[in-house]
């Protein structure tokens, strides 16, 4: 008889482990979610940038080539350029300089994307905790 009273608190104490493993598990899943959802929002907004910084890199290029290609076939005949290579290489030099700001842009929404840490630090620390804890109490068990 004497064996039976001795399993019968080993296995509550097993069932009482598995529930709360079972519901750190649910919590731990709950915040590495929550981690990824935040994490998630700093990316959008970081594409977001991208996604602007290239939109508004075509809107300037259409607006400097048809503003900038006239002033600059005009620089280029009075600097003595002939009218048909300057009616050709005014669109270029406005293409080349708004090509450079819309990289400049592209470059710093990647460089944010890049220094977003995404791990989620968080839950693999309470992991960790968790890990220790539930040593813990198999040792006292």
């Amino acid at each position: 008889m004497e064996h039976k009273f001795n399993e019968f608190p080993l296995t509550a104490l097993f069932r009482e482990l598995r529930d709360e493993v079972t519901t750190l598990i649910r919590q731990e899943v709950a915040l590495a979610k929550a981690e990824f959802s935040e994490n998630m929002k700093r990316v959008v907004r970081d594409v977001t940038f991208i996604v602007a910084g290239i939109a508004l890199a075509f809107t300037a290029l259409i607006f400097l080539l048809m503003t900038f290609r006239n002033i600059l076939v005009l620089a280029l005949v009075k600097g003595g350029a002939d009218p048909e290579v300057a009616s050709w290489l005014s669109p270029l030099i406005v293409a080349l300089v708004v090509g450079g700001v819309a990289w400049a842009l592209v470059a710093k929404g990647k460089k944010a994307l890049a220094h977003d840490d995404l791990k989620p630090r968080k839950s693999v620390e309470s992991l960790r905790e968790d890990k220790m804890l539930i040593k813990q109490k198999l040792a006292h068990s």
